[in-house]
């Protein structure tokens, strides 16, 4: 199983404040999945300004290791799994590709009526649309000030990203 989720689409909850699961996404789910879309696992990640979703055997199998990694002895490692199954939400996708984040996960990244989902290989990623504006404009003024300082000062050796990327001369 192996699902590539990428892109960003605007979403907007309805009254009932459910969010329509993307067509595009359904679309990924439906290459490796027999079993659809219609359960998923929502986790809030910690420092993070949004929820992740993951694909139900995706979550099933973040659970089994976080469950192998809560134990009764205390550890930074075993209080975070804690942390995380205590923050891991299992949502029905109904059959119109609607889903609900409970207001407690909304509550935790400030979500609205206006959200983006967006893809991050094997999970999809949740956001306040604000918040994902905001994080998007930050992260291509990071990245373009670490590509000029690295072109500034390169001595003409593209990596595998810049090849991929930018194509080779």
């Amino acid at each position: 199983m192996s699902y590539l989720f990428s892109g960003s689409i605007e979403v907007t909850a309805d009254d009932k404040n459910r969010f329509r699961f993307p067509a595009k996404f359904k679309d990924a789910y439906a290459v490796d999945d027999d079993a659809s879309y219609s359960e998923v696992y929502v986790l809030k990640t910690l420092n993070a300004k949004y929820l992740t979703i993951l694909p139900k055997k995706v979550g099933e199998s973040f659970v089994k290791k976080l469950n192998s990694m809560s134990t009764l002895h205390a550890s930074v490692e075993s209080e975070i799994a804690d942390w995380y199954l205590q923050n891991l939400e299992f949502c029905k996708v109904d059959g119109q590709g609607r889903f609900i984040i409970s207001s407690k996960q909304a509550a935790l990244i400030g979500l609205g009526k206006e959200a983006v989902i967006s893809g991050a290989g094997s999970k999809l990623k949740i956001w306040n649309k604000a918040d994902f504006i905001a994080d998007e404009k930050a992260k291509a003024a990071k990245l373009e000030a670490a590509l000029e300082a690295k072109f500034a000062n390169a001595d003409g050796v593209r990596t595998d990203l810049d090849n991929l990327v930018f194509g080779v001369e």
